[in-house]
């Protein structure tokens, strides 16, 4: 038996489920999910599907369901992903494009969450009945763990029975327990006192939802009715617009840097609903797109962004992490929901794979353990530092470019905001790269190691 512990049916979680159950051929694996909510909510915002993110949905079976969610139909043509342009003064004007085979289609989280849970093989659902293999348990909120003589994890729960499993899938979010759990479980927990909560990045993000038409009636022609995407950059902070379901909706996504001293801790709620005046207020000078924008949002929400510190173990004997209780990063590249992804795919590739059928004895979920954190934990702090850096290209404060002179609504030079918003587009290379690249390695490591411990290959 697999457990893996959600908060909200993740994305990240709901992949790992559906990729399982689409490699799982021997039918090994039954899943019990325990979330503590009472009931699952679909999540709102848009996110942001790559290339490589779509050949892993293939590989998983959900692709034909997502293709009706998608703002376009996916290909490999050349597409802008994201438009840059400098709009902190009242006549902005465009920069670069960054573009890719294939673009970037995008969609309402909402939508990818039900796509992939009509994949959930549930015990209540319509499925074949041999494919039941996926229990939903709700209102169970985990206060520990122990590891059983057995070999087995035992789950301890708030007004719950204990629960036992052979491996313990933590991917309950930024505010995991079962990471919490997890880092006071190593040998040396005082190592990892600092790992244990996130903590505030120094910047802010406004978000909503415009629709179509109202940006065409408050604004005809507005750029973001006809672009795929397009980021308004000034000092210190910038705003990024796509389409989401079906291109009926446009994501507003308007990240600022707060200007009070950043000392790792946000007082008060991560989410609060803001007045439309506040939002206005912080992008007071941008060009008159931006703020047609802001005025279509009656309700805008105020994020505190959180990250959490680069830990060098995801795993360790039958307890694993993914997601972002494992690597929760700021939003710059778009990115966090695809490592959390391709993290995902490669656990259930392992878990899966011909070196490892038979009974879960601890010896394999060692060694899988082993071979997780060496593929997975590099990827996922690269990956954190490249959106970090991302972040500093697009509110012009990067090292190396000579920002530092400007201030916001400043006039600086076209060749400078060439040189720095043409960094962002070559910090997007990862988009359309190999998704069974590392698969690929994490099973060599799988076949090679096994032999070497003695741990037979089926034939």
């Amino acid at each position: 038996m697999l457990t893996w512990l959600t908060r909200g049916a993740g994305i990240v979680g709901l992949a790992f489920a559906v990729a399982l159950n689409a490699l799982d051929k021997e039918r090994r694996f039954v899943i019990d999910v325990y979330e503590a909510a009472a009931e699952i909510a679909e999540i709102g915002a848009g996110i942001n599907v790559w290339p490589l993110t779509l050949n892993i949905f293939k590989e998983m079976g959900v692709y034909e369901t997502l293709i009706p969610y998608f703002d376009h139909y996916p290909d490999l043509e050349p597409r802008v992903i994201f438009g840059l342009r400098k709009a902190d003064e009242k006549k902005g004007f465009h920069v670069h494009d960054i573009m890719n085979d294939g673009g970037a289609l995008r969609i309402h989280r909402a939508d990818l969450q039900k796509g992939l849970i009509q994949h959930l093989p549930l015990s209540d659902s319509n499925t074949d009945q041999n494919n039941r293999r996926c229990t939903l348990n709700l209102d169970h909120r985990l206060v520990d763990y122990t590891h059983e003589s057995s070999g087995r994890v035992k789950l301890h729960f708030e007004n719950q029975p204990s629960k036992e499993c052979d491996v313990l899938i933590g991917s309950d979010g930024i505010h995991s327990t079962v990471r919490q759990l997890f880092l006071s479980h190593l040998p040396n927990p005082e190592k990892y006192e600092k790992y244990r909560k996130p903590v505030w990045s120094g910047l802010i993000a406004y978000r909503g939802l415009v629709s179509r038409e109202a940006l065409e009636e408050m604004y005809p022609g507005h750029r973001s009715l006809r672009h795929p995407g397009l980021t308004y950059a000034g000092k210190t902070r910038y705003l990024t617009t796509y389409p989401v379901a079906g291109d009926k909706l446009i994501n507003v996504v308007a990240i600022a840097r707060d200007e009070s001293e950043n000392t790792g801790v946000w007082e008060g709620p991560w989410k609060v609903e803001v007045t439309q005046e506040e939002f206005f207020e912080a992008y007071q000078g941008f060009d008159e797109e931006v703020m047609a924008l802001i005025q279509c949002i009656k309700k805008p929400t105020k994020w505190a962004l959180h990250v959490l510190d680069h830990l060098d173990i995801f795993s360790n004997q039958q307890v694993f992490l993914m997601g972002d209780a494992a690597h929760a990063m700021l939003p710059h590249l778009g990115a966090g929901a695809t490592v959390g992804i391709e993290g995902a795919y490669i656990l259930a590739s392992l878990l899966t794979h011909q070196s490892t059928s038979g009974p879960l004895n601890p010896e394999k979920i060692k060694l899988i353990s082993s071979i997780y954190n060496t593929i997975v934990v590099p990827h996922a702090n690269s990956m954190s530092k490249l959106s970090d850096e991302t972040g500093d290209l697009l509110i012009l404060t990067a090292p190396g470019f000579n920002l530092e002179q400007y201030t916001l609504g400043d006039k600086i030079p076209m060749e400078t905001l060439q040189d720095v918003f043409g960094q962002v587009g070559k910090n997007w290379f990862w988009s359309a790269s190999d998704p069974d690249e590392d698969r690929r390695r994490a099973e060599e490591l799988l076949d090679r190691i096994g032999k070497d411990m003695g741990i037979q290959v089926a034939a």
